[in-house]
């Protein structure tokens, strides 16, 4: 079970991290009260930190979700 657990938090680590990396933005863009639009870019350090941020919650909600999985199976298997 502790290798299933590893596998998952690394490979979830590593999929999050790449789509994350692909579809977050490193443009914020304001809409102002008289109709315009103020674009703001993030730092790259600020973006790669909050990416690794993001990929690190998503793994231990994976590796929470198949510990969770392993235990509900093993019980409906006694």
């Amino acid at each position: 079970m502790e290798k299933i657990l590893v596998k998952t938090g690394i490979y979830s680590f590593i999929v999050s991290f790449f789509l994350l990396v692909i579809f977050k933005k490193r443009e914020k863009s304001d809409i102002e009260e008289e109709g315009w639009t103020s674009y703001t870019e993030i730092p790259y350090s600020e973006y790669f930190f909050t990416i690794f941020r993001y990929s690190i919650i998503t793994s231990l909600f994976a590796v929470l979700f198949m510990l969770l999985y392993n235990f509900a199976n093993k019980t409906n298997h006694k």
